[in-house]
């Protein structure tokens, strides 16, 4: 896998943000992020998962990593959670979110025979032990490691996987409050924007709602206004000399708040 920290702002906490498939050594890699990243009130390190899942003994010395530092294992929006990744890496936090349109894919273990992939029951009966001493449900180890052959995947969402397979999902206090929880949600894609100022707008609640609020004026200035291409140029030269010259949230606020009463005298 592939690991980075990434500042949630709105939280003002590191997260670690792992990604890819689950190889030989990412134990040892993930111990060293882990080092540097936050814990929250429950003593837990926030870890993101988007991998399309990997090797079975890899996944297991991960938890193994995962157990020494206790983690909150989250599914996010825009990510997905698959194989060994869901049944063993989701599986395993201390606590665990699958959140807004994150998904998790579920099928059987198996092994290679020629050309054929045959169930491998041994490997499941491995992970369901796993799963039953972290607090899941029999019939939901049951779902996701045998009612699904080694050739299908089972993509299971928020709803199903925290509403009907029992244990699966046990959020943490960190989601609470509603504002934590959006932006937990949004922690994948808010990590993958380049710039600084557009990582602390997506990833901070009250920046998110002041720019969908520009936003809106400015479509309602556009709509009005003698003078279209005026507006344009006036937009984005904002953009460029006021917003993306901001390092910090008070300085976004106030040239967001000041542009918005500028849009609002527009005519």
């Amino acid at each position: 896998m592939e690991f980075r920290l990434y500042h949630q702002p709105h939280m003002n906490r590191r997260l670690i943000i792992a990604e890819g498939p689950i190889r030989a050594g990412d134990a040892s890699a993930f111990l060293t992020f882990a080092n540097s990243a936050d814990r929250d009130s429950e003593g837990l390190v926030t870890v993101i998962l988007n991998s399309p899942g990997g090797k079975v003994e890899a996944a297991f010395r991960m938890v193994d990593a995962m157990d020494k530092v206790r983690v909150y294992t989250v599914v996010p929006n825009s990510a997905k959670c698959a194989s060994a990744c869901a049944s063993i890496l989701f599986a395993s936090g201390a606590r665990r979110s699958l959140l807004g349109t994150g998904m998790l894919g579920f099928h059987s273990c198996y092994r290679r025979k020629g050309s054929f992939a045959v169930d491998d029951s041994l490997c499941n009966e491995v992970i369901a032990a796993n799963a039953m001493q972290r607090g899941i449900t029999y019939s939901a180890i049951n779902r996701f490691v045998k009612d699904h052959g080694a050739d299908s995947l089972a993509w299971i969402g928020a709803h199903d996987a925290c509403g009907s397979l029992s244990g699966l999902c046990r959020p943490g206090l960190l989601e609470m409050g509603f504002e934590n929880k959006a932006a937990l949600a949004r922690s994948l894609d808010c990590s993958r924007l380049a710039s600084p100022p557009s990582r602390l707008i997506c990833g901070d609640v009250e920046l998110s709602r002041l720019d969908a609020v520009l936003a809106g004026r400015y479509r309602q200035a556009l709509s009005t206004t003698a003078s279209k291409k005026r507006l344009q140029d006036s937009q984005r030269a904002w953009l460029q000399r006021d917003r993306n010259r901001c390092s910090d949230k008070p300085c976004l606020l106030r040239v967001y708040q000041e542009r918005i009463e500028v849009l609002t005298r527009t005519r």
